[in-house]
């Protein structure tokens, strides 16, 4: 729980039942032309990275704010995340929802050993988390942009260094299949067929005759 303006949150990762108020938000905070934005591009068919999607709830349980990451890729060969949107309930602006989501997500991201955040956003809010205009000056949108709101995080030292060209959509890693459990029975039972097996072949050695030359 976090204490933020007298009014207790709770961050957690996004549910499936919370897509339809996360739209809502959205599209009250960024209204509708911003599909037309740059950055959607780079969402199009893509599914954000269930592991970065958070979402913050009020004393009663309320989503009031959500963060969501994309994966994306640098000139087919630097993987990176983008951010966005962040989104906070308009009567709730200020008091520190969408900071909260931030370092959250922000710290996510380092655990899972992502190095490279790219976002579009108002340098004066992202700055403090950063982001820097100077490490995205060698990278390229799929679009118009306002290159001041263009900026880029290494959560990792030296992540950007060499890093250049056009950004396109990632894909998400396949997630290894999970180990299919042998029942204890079954693994008990072939465990002892093959101790019995490895004893008959050495009775059998012991018992066979040496040729003699």
């Amino acid at each position: 729980m976090v204490q933020l303006a007298q009014k207790p949150m709770r961050i957690v990762r996004e549910r499936r039942t919370d897509a339809a108020a996360i739209d809502a938000m959205v599209a009250a905070a960024f209204g509708p032309d911003r599909m037309q934005k740059t950055v959607y591009k780079l969402r199009e068919g893509v599914r954000p990275i269930r592991d970065l999607c958070f979402v913050a709830l009020d004393e009663t349980g309320k989503l009031v704010a959500s963060l969501r990451f994309w994966p994306i890729i640098i000139n087919e060969q630097w993987p990176a995340v983008l951010l966005g949107p962040l989104a906070v309930a308009p009567e709730l602006r200020g008091l520190g929802y969408g900071k909260a989501l931030m370092w959250q997500g922000l710290a996510r991201c380092r655990e899972l050993g992502i190095s490279r955040v790219i976002l579009v956003g108002d340098p004066e809010y992202y700055n403090p988390f950063g982001f820097r205009r100077e490490l995205a000056l060698h990278l390229q949108l799929p679009g118009w942009v306002e290159e001041r709101r263009f900026l880029a995080l290494e959560t990792i030292a030296g992540a950007m260094i060499g890093v250049h060209g056009m950004i396109g959509p990632g894909s998400l890693a396949p997630r290894p299949k999970p180990e299919r459990k042998v029942p204890a029975k079954k693994r008990d039972r072939a465990r002892d067929q093959a101790r019995k097996a490895r004893a008959k072949g050495k009775l059998r050695k012991r018992r066979t005759p040496k040729r003699k030359g």
